[in-house]
């Protein structure tokens, strides 16, 4: 069976997209943001050793953790977060399903349209600038 090429995520500057495998790993190490050993992952996943040993070896190459050595053991830390990973993977699924289109395409595509009046574009951009100031504002 043919290997299928691994997807790069563009927002996240071409980094590959994270197998379900992988993905399962970075949840636990994404949970642990000073970092977590590889005995605390060895004993979190029923895999066999150099099998997770390999997994977390492919998560540091695709660029989503780092790894340091302590001792007899490895300190793996998030370089990705959390949150700009799924954002990278919704921003993906977007362009797959809608092309490269702006947030108003998108928008119309939502209401069943093809484009939106120049009036309901202000809307939109009335709306998304309302919510960019109470985002602000939170912050």
């Amino acid at each position: 069976m043919a290997r299928v090429p691994e997807e790069a995520l563009e927002a996240l500057g071409g980094l590959k997209k994270l197998s379900p495998t992988e993905l399962e790993f970075m949840k636990v190490i994404w949970v642990h943001p000073e970092g977590i050993s590889s005995e605390v992952l060895y004993e979190t996943f029923p895999q066999a050793r150099g099998t997770k040993s390999t997994i977390l070896y492919k998560i540091c190459e695709k660029g989503y953790a780092r790894n340091r050595q302590e001792g007899r053991h490895h300190i793996y830390t998030p370089v990705v977060s959390e949150s700009d990973y799924e954002k990278a993977l919704i921003r993906q699924q977007l362009k797959k399903s809608f092309g490269d289109s702006s947030f108003e395409r998108l928008v119309a595509a939502f209401c069943g349209k093809k484009e939106l009046s120049e009036r309901q574009l202000e809307r939109v951009r009335g709306a998304l600038a309302e919510l960019e100031e109470e985002l602000e504002k939170q912050i």
